[in-house]
């Protein structure tokens, strides 16, 4: 959970070009590409490019990617891209084709062409290339789904996105050419073993049945494309991914230096990539490619995994996590830290910083499956159960170990927001539990997640409630005096202010939009305390 503006076309890949955006090694000579222009007489491309605020790059280590060609500051739009296009993720459940929620498998609404799932007959994506397109719907009449089967119609969603790609080469020949100049890393992909034989069965071998006959390898080189290059996009219950052109070249780094939003319900669903971080000129533009909040062993298996590199960031290379410690065990001797002797060797053993005690990496990767999947089964509103899990493991794993921080991540949210937790009910005790709860995750962070990062803004608006109510309640009881009531409140209002401006970046009418919104009331409503103690800031 993310990634062209350019409309001039580039030089398509060699057969066995393999190009990774990773972060490895110093460059040893950066390479500005050089871009055709396709010898616009009217010079209007040429114009365009100087409005970039970024340009391609090369290096023989991360193949394309993008570098600032002049200072950019936080917040600033780098790229603004159309879908190229936009369909089911692998492994999803029955979803509607045209807006891609899931949807009850006992009571579907079906395409009156294809007969095909759909959420209504008035679905908004109906007839558009993001969502279920005439061409798509025709191309699926001889293809019906199977409900009599409903397993075998969940395992068809996953020839549907290739699919959606292989029409485009008739249907919009420029998304297809600007597909096709993506990686899509076959010989890697193929030798790895596992991945080839699963296209085959659950994408080639279902478009055959359906009658099409695309060219095997083709097929193989879009599933890789989507592979490698896919964002993960919507939300409100929506199971989609899509590809975007410029965004595609943005190179990983694990504290990413961009943040991106796509417009769900816009035209063209739009993907902006927005500068979390000020940029000088010759800064390269990072995203994650992997979970921020997950630890180093973790984040580097997916990416080696799913994108065919190994990565050796900043934060990767330090057994610290930049000093976050969130990959750090607790010492079962003597209460040390217990940290990987080398992280970029998954192998390599981990040793505590205060005594003699060491454990096989084996032993440790056990432990994180064995956690994980204990936290993953408690249920998303079950405050007391991610309160137990905190509990059971502290002497297991250090405060800012990344299974933890996802524990209070979750509970910085339902402290305030369910039934029995609601924010101006709490008492005094869960009220600091949720204000130091935020202010622990912040710390993290502001130093994996730095800047203009949805995780920041949600969490500093989490981190106004608690000490807003506090306050209210200190005031109420004359138990606190105007200068300190002055500065609670300055402290407050910087929040909100920062919350609202991140998340504001957000689609008004998604979760972090309306929260957006409720941050800018909440600063209306703070300036009514100025009629009592004189102007705030």
């Amino acid at each position: 959970m993310n990634k062209k503006s350019h409309k001039k076309k580039q030089k398509k890949r060699g057969k066995n070009e393999v190009r990774n955006k990773e972060n490895v090694i110093e460059v040893k000579e950066d390479v500005k590409v050089k871009e055709d222009i396709e010898n616009e007489k009217d010079g209007e491309n040429v114009k365009e490019e100087k409005k970039l605020c970024y340009e391609i790059r090369h290096s023989d280590v991360m193949g394309r990617y993008i570098v600032a060609s002049r200072d950019i500051k936080a917040g600033e739009v780098i790229i603004e891209a159309p879908a190229l296009a936009v369909g089911p993720c692998s492994g999803c459940n029955v979803i509607c084709l045209g807006c891609y929620r899931e949807l009850d498998e006992k009571n579907l609404s079906k395409c009156a062409g294809c007969n095909w799932p759909l959420c209504c007959s008035t679905c908004p994506g109906l007839g558009n290339y993001t969502g279920h397109s005439t061409y798509e719907c025709e191309a699926l009449k001889n293809a019906k789904p199977n409900y009599d089967n409903m397993e075998d119609l969940k395992d068809s969603y996953n020839a549907l996105m290739p699919l959606r790609c292989l029409l485009q080469k008739s249907a919009d020949p420029e998304k297809w050419e600007e597909m096709m100049t993506m990686e899509a890393h076959n010989e890697l992909r193929r030798a790895r073993g596992d991945i080839f034989p699963m296209n085959e069965r659950t994408v080639l071998q279902r478009l055959k049945a359906w009658g099409f006959q695309f060219d095997d390898e083709l097929v193989h080189t879009v599933c890789g494309v989507l592979e490698v290059n896919a964002f993960e996009v919507g939300g409100s219950g929506a199971s989609a991914r899509a590809l975007y052109g410029g965004a595609s070249l943005l190179a990983h780094d694990c504290t990413p230096s961009s943040t991106h939003t796509d417009a769900e319900r816009a035209p063209a669903r739009p993907l902006t990539v927005r500068a979390a971080l000020p940029h000088r000129a010759g800064d390269t533009v990072t995203l994650c490619y992997a979970y921020t909040l997950q630890g180093t062993l973790k984040r580097r298996e997916h990416i080696r995994l799913s994108k065919f590199f190994e990565c050796a960031c900043a934060r990767c290379r330090d057994p610290t996590e930049l000093g976050t410690l969130a990959s750090a065990l607790r010492c079962p001797r003597c209460g040390g830290r217990v940290l990987s002797a080398a992280p970029l060797q998954p192998a390599a053993r981990w040793r505590c910083d205060a005594c003699a005690y060491a454990v096989a990496a084996p032993a440790v990767l056990a432990t994180l499956n064995r956690l994980t999947e204990e936290l993953e089964q408690i249920d998303a509103n079950d405050v007391e159960g991610y309160e137990r899990f905190l509990s059971k493991y502290q002497s297991t794993l250090h405060a800012n170990h990344y299974l933890r921080l996802s524990a209070l991540h979750s509970l910085s949210q339902l402290y305030g927001k369910l039934a029995r937790y609601m924010i101006h009910e709490l008492p005094e005790r869960l009220l600091r539990r949720k204000l130091d709860i935020c202010r622990d995750l912040m710390r993290v962070f502001d130093v994996i997640e730095p800047g203009y990062s949805r995780l920041r803004g949600i969490t500093l608006y989490e981190l106004h409630a608690p000490l807003m109510v506090l306050t209210t309640r200190e005031f109420e009881k004359k138990a606190i005096s105007k200068e300190n009531l002055r500065n609670r409140l300055k402290e407050i209002v910087s929040y909100l202010t920062e919350s609202a401006l991140i998340l504001g970046f957000e689609p008004s009418q998604s979760p972090e939009g309306l929260m957006a919104s409720a941050a800018r009331d909440a600063l209306k409503k703070i300036k009514t305390w100025e009629q009592i103690i004189g102007k705030i800031s």
